[in-house]
Order: C-alpha cells, then sequence, then structure tokens
C-alpha cells in the first residue's frame, strides 16, 4: 500500500472511531482516536505535497487541533474558549481566499450568486442568536463576529468557484460548507435542542472537514508552483 493511501487510511479510521465513540459516548476510545485525527491528516499532507510545508497551514492544523482538544474537555460555559482557535483559524484561511479571489475577474453574476449566499447566511446567524440571546447573551458579539467571517469565507469561495471551477476552489467550497453546518448545529445543540442526531452530524462534519481543507492546499500549492 502506497503511503498515501495509510495516510489517508489512517486519517480515516481515526475520524470513524471518534464518531463511534462519541455516538456510544464512550470517553476512553474518544480519547485515544480524536487526537490522532489531526497528525494523520498532517501525514496525509505529507505524502500528497510537492512544494515546501506551508507554515501557515501548519498554523491552521495547530489552532484545529487546540479547539478539538478543548471540545473534548467538556466543560461548564467552554463555547466561548472553543471558538477562539477555530476564529483565528478561520482569519488565517481567509487570508488564502482573499488572495484566490484577487486573481479572479468581476462577473456580476456571479457576484449575485455570492451575495444572495452572504445575506442568506446572515439571516442564519440572525436567527441563532435570537434563539440564546436571553440564555447566554455573553455570546452574542462574538457569535457574529465569527459569523461574519466564516460568512465572509462562503461568499468568498462561492465567487471563486462559480468565476473558475478548480479543484482547489471545489475542495475549499467543500470545507466552507462542513464548517458551517458543523458549527450552526453545534449551536443548535449546544443551546437550542438537545437532540443527539445534531451532536453526532456536528462532530462528524466538523472532523471530515480537515479532508477537505487539505485536499484545498495541496491543490492550490500546485496551482501557484
Amino acid at each position: 500500500m502506497k503511503t498515501r493511501q495509510v495516510a489517508l487510511t489512517l486519517y480515516l479510521l481515526s475520524c470513524s472511531l471518534s464518531i463511534l465513540a462519541e455516538i456510544l459516548n464512550n470517553e476512553l476510545l474518544l480519547l485515544i482516536t480524536k487526537p490522532t485525527i489531526i497528525p494523520a491528516i498532517f501525514y496525509y499532507y505529507l505524502t500528497t505535497k510537492k512544494s515546501a510545508i506551508d507554515p501557515v497551514f501548519l498554523l491552521v492544523l495547530a489552532l484545529n487541533f487546540i479547539g478539538d482538544t478543548i471540545a473534548m474537555l467538556k466543560f461548564e460555559q467552554q463555547t466561548l474558549l472553543l471558538m477562539i482557535p477555530f476564529f483565528l483559524s478561520y482569519l488565517f484561511i481567509l487570508k488564502f481566499v482573499v488572495q484566490d479571489v484577487r486573481q479572479l475577474k468581476w462577473i456580476t453574476a456571479s457576484g449575485c450568486i455570492s451575495a444572495a449566499v452572504f445575506i442568506f447566511l446572515m439571516y442564519v446567524l440572525k436567527e441563532l442568536i435570537g434563539m440564546f440571546s436571553d440564555s447566554n447573551p455573553e455570546l452574542i458579539w462574538p457569535v457574529v463576529f465569527y459569523g461574519i467571517i466564516l460568512g465572509t469565507i462562503a461568499t468568498i469561495s462561492v465567487y471563486c468557484y462559480a468565476v473558475k471551477i478548480t479543484p482547489s476552489n471545489f475542495f475549499m467550497l467543500m470545507f466552507v460548507l462542513t464548517s458551517v453546518v458543523s458549527d450552526v448545529f453545534y449551536m443548535l445543540f449546544e443551546f437550542i435542542y438537545k437532540i443527539s442526531f445534531l451532536n453526532y452530524f456536528e462532530f462528524a462534519a466538523q472532523l471530515f472537514s480537515y479532508f477537505f481543507l487539505v485536499k484545498y492546499f495541496v491543490l492550490r500549492q500546485k496551482q501557484l508552483a
């Protein structure tokens, strides 16, 4: 088996066992498997890249590892602390998608589609905040800033893909989709609807988003080479 296939198998196995541990509420299995996900996807990145390691990408992975670690602790009022590493990682990712979109020409139709996506996401953000604003008012502004950054990444990603269909733009779009689903379902589960399915789906979307992110960076580096 090729090294790349071994790395991908390790990542998928870690994700699958972590999801199973979450469903079974098996803390020991979760503590064993979840911390291996970021190292496994980094190993996959090393086996697929053709250029030098991007230090900013390493920082993004490190921030997500910190976020995953905080999420495993499951202490009271952890949401605000949990948001910090993921918010910082989104800021770095925003830098890359802004660089991508600056290389493209303006197309009005694609711009309108992207604007519609942003408006829709801001509407979802407004509705989510309205659902927990009374019970957790301290989270309103952090969630606003967090949502605007993620919404901006999503909007730019949609525009990039609409203007120029490339593998890297596709994987960034998939990363954004899984990230939005994960974050929205997290808020729904934590503060509104204690439905197990929401928790499991959010958990799985977050873990598999790392694969799309790695594919984006690898393919983007190939395009720039």
